[in-house]
């Protein structure tokens, strides 16, 4: 066929834009980056024990990261270790994740020193940033003694510059490289203590479940409801106890469980049975629940809610109770679900973008002055829903749009180190803020030998308590 001028332009046209489309796509896919941190062993010194190497592919719109130890990690003879491996990825302005592996390697038949890699993680498939000023991943290697409780820290591969050591920015679609944010103020006293759930700043959220504690389902619990049907974690449904057997509930209360947002599973639930079972004794249907960890912990908890509400029905008096981080949850739901009737929070906080800076319960001094265990929460917070995140997580920040209407318990021991009392009035002010007539009542129990949220209260103090519990649900369903 002859070439014409015409055929000849077309061709080179076609030609042109192929290559400029070409050329587009290969400048919205980055190279791969490959990054690597010292595994070191900070009771010696700090020598090099291994190196940590993350690689970081893309696609057009995703990045995916694996972590390996690229050098093995020196274990001394005659002890039993845990090799930890996380890779977290955060997306700005939404909750962090992350994927974890766990190996033991025992060395107490050893003669000499061994030399095993820690276990290799991947995360793929994470959104590269849009919009957003970052995305980053952050990998994580580090080995635990098992020879003692809690396990000493043995080496770990977290730089002394923190995230901008550890982390590694992903471009954004559409461009070829990435930035950090910066390493976050809020830091801990003493030294470094490992960077999985550990309260650090810029740690890494994952889930620890708590294994059964081998007692018998109690009578009159069931783990399976068809309110319940396909839920995202374990549960037990207690019917009403006593003189109130058989009966239709007074009311539905979710009892939920603690743990600094990363404790989860069966475990978990039973060591909160003694509430559910003093709430069937009065006559409540209880639905004793847990939930995934971290970020995933908010929509679990409404999950929950909601289907109890679609079971029960819009009339039916829906409650929740909570335990430190559960309790956070409880009330929580009240500033999601306004038709929330009541919330029992047992040392929970309630505002995370102010906790670091408010006294708690200082044994040495017996004053409430002291920040480092509203610092420890604020951090665990921040690993499991981004520090950027943390007005949308916290009630006391929610209270002008609901949980103006719902009452209100917050129980604290007067020797709390971790949660600031000053966390109930902190939601206290907010809600009488958003409506002068809400029902919100504050106690601090007084410190004896009884567990009671992060401390220990008197017999006296924990009657009164249930006394105030018992006036929380005594006005009629609305």
């Amino acid at each position: 066929m002859r070439c014409t001028p015409h055929r000849l332009a077309a061709a080179l046209l076609a030609g042109l834009v192929l290559a400029i489309f070409a050329s587009g796509a290969a400048a919205n896919i980055p190279a791969p980056i490959t990054k690597s941190n010292t595994v070191r062993a900070p009771a010696i010194g700090s020598p090099a024990n291994g190196t940590l190497t993350t690689r970081v592919v893309y696609t057009d719109t995703t990045a995916s990261a694996t972590a390996a130890t690229s050098d093995p990690i020196r274990l001394r003879k005659g002890f039993s270790y845990r090799l930890r491996t996380c890779v977290a990825y955060h997306l700005h302005a939404l909750a962090p994740v992350s994927s974890c592996a766990e190996r033991d390697v025992d060395t107490s038949s050893n003669n000499t020193t061994v030399r095993r890699h820690a276990p290799t993680v991947t995360l793929s498939g994470q959104p590269r940033p849009t919009s957003e000023p970052w995305g980053y991943f952050t990998p994580y290697t580090e080995v635990l003694y098992l020879s003692a409780s809690p396990w000493p820290w043995a080496a770990h591969s977290w730089p002394d510059d923190g995230l901008q050591g550890a982390g590694i920015p992903v471009a954004a679609q559409g461009q070829a490289a990435g930035t950090l944010p910066a390493n976050s103020a809020v830091t801990l006293d003493g030294p470094y203590t490992g960077a999985i759930n550990s309260g650090q700043p810029d740690s890494i959220c994952t889930d620890q479940p708590a294994p059964p504690n081998g007692s018998a389902l109690p009578a009159g619990v069931s783990t399976s409801h068809p309110a319940f049907a396909g839920a995202p974690a374990y549960y037990e449904v207690g019917l009403p106890t006593g003189s109130y057997a058989g009966q239709t509930p007074r009311g539905i209360m979710l009892v939920i469980h603690g743990g600094g947002w990363t404790i989860t599973s069966v475990g978990a639930v039973q060591a909160m049975r003694p509430n559910a079972d003093r709430w069937r004794a009065r006559g409540w249907e209880t639905v004793n629940l847990s939930y995934r960890p971290c970020g995933q912990s908010t929509a679990d908890a409404l999950w929950f809610y909601d289907r109890a509400r679609d079971w029960f029905g819009a009339g039916a008096r829906l409650c929740t109770l909570g335990l430190s981080s559960g309790g956070h949850l409880a009330l929580l739901i009240g500033a999601q679900r306004p038709d929330l009737y009541c919330a029992v929070s047992q040392a929970g906080p309630t505002d995370l973008r102010t906790i670091q800076s408010e006294g708690a319960y200082d044994p040495a001094t017996g004053e409430y002055n002291q920040t480092l265990g509203g610092r420890w929460v604020h951090n665990l917070a921040a690993a499991a829903f981004g520090e950027e995140n943390l007005a949308a997580y916290s009630p006391a920040a929610q209270a002008f749009a609901t949980l103006k209407g719902t009452r209100v318990l917050q129980g604290f021991s007067a020797d709390d180190e971790k949660v600031p009392y000053r966390q109930a009035a902190d939601l206290g002010e907010a809600m009488s803020a958003a409506n002068p007539a809400a029902y919100v009542d504050n106690v601090q129990l007084a410190t004896g030998t009884i567990p009671f949220g992060h401390g220990r209260v008197t017999q006296a103090a924990l009657d009164d308590y249930y006394a105030r519990e018992d006036q929380l649900v005594a006005p009629s369903p609305p």
